[in-house]
This record gives structure tokens, C-alpha cells and sequence, in this order.
């Protein structure tokens, strides 16, 4: 009888401590996922903050077109810094003699291409996108092998956020110029948009591969890691564009010195 109360008292005591004990461990577990949860918020709310600062800003390749020239073109140099030179300043409001003289050209010889391209262009810089993408269009019709003409018109559906559209003449531009960065750039930039950092990253990859003297490429594909919470690859990022352009160090060393507490 005694040995079997003793046994009895064992069987209840391992009993005690077998529920304690798993009590203790999912106690452990619990914690665990509080301080996940914990962390997972402070990730958000940095991102959320450096968002809503605006200090995250998206650019796209209308940052680095302009010399003037009604074709955006850009030298390499000045791409390569990572801002524009300004367009001329005439282009950027309705100039009356100069559509006078395109609408001309255009009624005389309207199956001569460049006037479209011209006026498609100078719509597009005061921000007539629909005129802009009719004048492409026309000027598409005369001359299909211009990546120039789907570059912009490109841009153009860009900022009409018609984005289907847009990639399909970037993938135009890639076709006739496969060297091109800027059509990889803007593509990036839509993937962004459309909250596919994981695609953009892939584009900026391509980029960088094609001219690792980009600063704007490390810029953008450090905001897409970011959106990833990968935070190692975007301060990496990040410097490396302050180093190819040092106008970036005051936008940009606010936004690694934030991230940097979330590195592990």
C-alpha cells in the first residue's frame, strides 16, 4: 500500500512538472513572438516614417533627360551625376512660335516624321500627355526603328500611369538598343510603383551591370531593398550613390543613419 501511494505521488509530481514545464516553454514562445512582433513593428514604423517624410522619393529617367533638345537627349556625363541638366526653360510652358512652325511642317510635309517627334515632345514637357502620345504615335507610324520616339512616348504613358503600356515601349527601346539603361531604369521605377520591389531590383541589377557609374541606379534600387526590409542592401546602396554623387550625402544620410539601428 505504501509503495503504491508512493507511486501514486511520483506519477502526480512528474505530472506537476511536466504541465509546468510546458507551461515555462510556451511562455518562451510566446515571448519569442511578442519580441518578433515587437521588431516587425519597429521596422514598420521606420519605413512608415521615412515614407510619410517624404524622404523617399521615387525618380524616374525625366530627372536625368534634358538639354534642351526636344529629343531628352542626355550626355553621359550628366546622367552619370545623377541630375539633369535643366531643360530650356522655353520648353517648359506653352510656346506659341514654335507650335506655329511644327504645325506647320507638319501641314506641308505630314509625312515627314521629325515635326511629330518635335511636338510630341514640346507636349510632353508641359505636361499635355495625350497630345504627346498622339504625336508619337503618328511619328511611330513613319518611322518604327527610332528607340528615342518609344523612349518618350514611353514616358509619357508613364506619367499617364498607363504602365502597361509604358513597359511594352521600354521593351521596344531594349529591342532596338540593348546597351540602353534608362529603359531598365524606367521599368524599375513602374515596378516600384506597382509594389514589386522584388522586379524592380531586378531592373536596377541590369542597370548597374550595364553602367555601374550610375549613382541614380543605386539610389532607387536602395529604396526598392528597403520596401524588401532589407536594410544591409539599401545602406549599402545608398553610399554607394553618395559616393558616385555627393549631392546626394544630406538626402540620403538621414535615411542610413535610420535604417542602421535595424541592420543585423
Amino acid at each position: 500500500m505504501k509503495k503504491l501511494i508512493i507511486y501514486v505521488l511520483f506519477l502526480l509530481l512528474f505530472g506537476i512538472f511536466s504541465v509546468f514545464n510546458g507551461c515555462t516553454k510556451k511562455s518562451e514562445t510566446e515571448l519569442r513572438r511578442e519580441k518578433d512582433s515587437l521588431e516587425q513593428v519597429k521596422y514598420d514604423e521606420v519605413i512608415r516614417e521615412l515614407i510619410d517624410s517624404n524622404v523617399i522619393k521615387m525618380r524616374d529617367s525625366t530627372d536625368v533627360y534634358g538639354t534642351g533638345n526636344f529629343d531628352y537627349k542626355d550626355s553621359l556625363e550628366s546622367y552619370h551625376r545623377g541630375y539633369s541638366i535643366p531643360r530650356d526653360s522655353i520648353y517648359k510652358v506653352w510656346n506659341t512660335k514654335a507650335f506655329q512652325e511644327l504645325n506647320e511642317l507638319i501641314r506641308k510635309k505630314p509625312t515627314q516624321p521629325g515635326p511629330y517627334l518635335d511636338r510630341g515632345n514640346h507636349f510632353q514637357n508641359i505636361k499635355m500627355y495625350r497630345d504627346a502620345i498622339s504625336d508619337y504615335n503618328a511619328y511611330i507610324k513613319l518611322n518604327q526603328s527610332n528607340p528615342s520616339a518609344y523612349m518618350n512616348r514611353g514616358n509619357a504613358y508613364e506619367r499617364f500611369k498607363i504602365y502597361d503600356s509604358a513597359m511594352a515601349d521600354y521593351n521596344m527601346v531594349l529591342y532596338l538598343k540593348p546597351d540602353d539603361t534608362i529603359a531598365n531604369f524606367n521599368k524599375g521605377n513602374i515596378y516600384d510603383i506597382l509594389g514589386k520591389p522584388d522586379s524592380a531590383v531586378l531592373q536596377y541589377d541590369t542597370v548597374i551591370f550595364k553602367d555601374p557609374r550610375l549613382a541614380k541606379a543605386y539610389y532607387n534600387r536602395g529604396t526598392s531593398y528597403l520596401a524588401q526590409r532589407k536594410f544591409k542592401e539599401a545602406a549599402r546602396d545608398w553610399e554607394q550613390a553618395i559616393a558616385l554623387n555627393r549631392t546626394y550625402e544630406m538626402e540620403l544620410r538621414p535615411k542610413i543613419n535610420k535604417i542602421r539601428p535595424l541592420i543585423k
